[in-house]
């Protein structure tokens, strides 16, 4: 019985592994935290949440919605999928936030306006997305080598602090 029950465990984690599909990300990314997209198309952080208004009456003013992405789906029929990992939580304000547009970082940091942007070590597949400025804690130029794989120069933009990129245990 302990090996039929051994081989069920077994089965079912290998389906769930090789059922997924795999994130694009740098081998530095972060190990904690989930991604804030707030109205629908701008990637910030949990300061930029906690920043609107401290007071629930205050905070009822500025949010209109509030959604947790638990449910992964696959790359196909989500557009956020690369950023699910560690989840996703989908904030929709009645205010604008001040952001830029991947095209707008990549020309001032000199790269092609195509280029690859990452966001705490994770590809932004979607061009859509925007970066929050309140958001940014970080952004580095991540030239191409043999550990991380990448084929031109890219940004990578930190939403996170350094002391709340990594689990302790995490390599």
């Amino acid at each position: 019985m302990h090996k039929f029950i051994t081989f069920l465990l077994i089965l079912f984690v290998s389906l769930n592994l090789f059922s997924q599909d795999e994130y694009f990300k740098l081998p530095q990314a972060k190990t904690q935290k989930p991604f804030y997209i707030f109205n629908e198309k701008i990637v910030g952080n949990e300061y930029l949440a906690k920043s609107l208004k401290p007071t629930d009456d205050k905070l009822n003013e500025q949010v209109k919605n509030v959604s947790v992405l638990i449910d992964k789906q696959d790359r196909k029929q989500n557009p956020d999928y690369n950023l699910s990992e560690h989840g996703v939580l989908l904030v929709d304000l009645k205010n604008k936030i001040a952001s830029k547009s991947q095209f707008e970082l990549n020309e001032f940091f000199g790269l092609d306006k195509q280029s690859e942007i990452y966001i705490d070590g994770y590809l932004l597949e979607n061009k859509k997305f925007r970066i929050a400025l309140n958001g940014i804690t970080e952004i580095e130029i991540v030239e191409p080598n043999s550990v991380n794989g990448l084929k031109s120069r890219v940004l990578n933009i930190w939403t996170l602090a350094k002391n709340e990129r990594y689990m302790e245990n995490a390599n």
